[in-house]
């Protein structure tokens, strides 16, 4: 067990500081798995994850003690199951509004829910729903966020330090994203999503640009219109607007 926040009502109110694990996502579902009456908000935070996912199977990397790697669990059971997209927004929003306070309004969400600072890659979001019946039973949401990293082995990624010229502990990062978005999450749960829906569309990586793409093996130039209730973007390519899932589009200019 680690401190827990004192910012926050429930979520990181219990902490578990794993000094290396495999991936903090596992060990969420596998404590939630293990302890059904678990609290909401449990957390835990690793400052070495050896084998990250995010999404389409890829592998997170992250050196050792820079990075905020961590996972919390939900009990969203106000969400229908037709509407799981609704924790992509909910979750990339509370990222976006902790981390604009610092960089401003180039910090973008890439759909569905990759972090960017222009056309660099600060971050992304892993959510795991467990069903049951017609309710979301509980969620484990994994973040992976590139804070005081400086070098990388890939072009298009950049971090809170290289963005603002500033360190700042990992942990202190994972408070301030807790403290947002448990403000979003709480949000939800009494107004409705409407307003968020709209933060959320504003905030798209692209949004209203002209892009390239590939969906099963086509490649083509199309703008991003928008994302449906399901979550599938929506693609405006000469004159039809496509709706996609995340397995049948990909972006070809990142």
């Amino acid at each position: 067990m680690y401190k827990y926040f004192a910012k926050t009502q429930f979520l990181g109110k219990r902490v578990f500081f794993l000094s290396q694990c495999h991936s903090t996502n596992d060990e969420a579902a596998k404590y939630a798995k293990e302890t059904p009456d678990f609290p909401e908000g449990t957390t835990f935070i690793t400052s070495h994850q050896t084998n990250g996912r995010g999404q389409r199977g890829n592998e997170w990397i992250s050196p050792a003690g820079q990075n905020a790697t961590f996972s919390f669990l939900l009990k969203p059971k106000y969400i229908p199951i037709d509407q799981q997209f609704d924790l992509n927004i909910i979750v990339s929003l509370g990222i976006r509004r902790a981390l604009r306070k610092f960089i401003g309004n180039r910090l973008k969400i890439k759909w569905p829910n990759d972090i960017y600072v222009g056309d660099k890659k600060m971050g992304g979001i892993l959510i795991e729903n467990t069903l049951k019946g017609n309710k979301i039973e509980s969620t484990v949401v994994g973040i992976g966020l590139n804070v005081n990293q400086s070098s990388f082995e890939i072009d298009n990624a950049t971090s809170f330090k290289l963005e603002t010229s500033k360190s700042i502990e990992p942990n202190e990062m994972i408070e301030n994203i807790l403290i947002d978005l448990e403000e979003v999450y709480a949000f939800a749960r009494v107004n409705g999503l409407v307003s968020l829906k709209t933060e959320y569309l504003n905030s798209l990586y692209r949004l209203n640009e002209i892009s390239f793409f590939e969906s099963r093996g086509v490649k083509f130039t199309g703008t991003i219109w928008g994302v449906t209730d399901s979550g599938q973007l929506l693609i405006k390519s000469d004159h039809n607007v496509t709706s996609y899932d995340l397995k049948e589009i990909k972006y070809l200019n990142d």
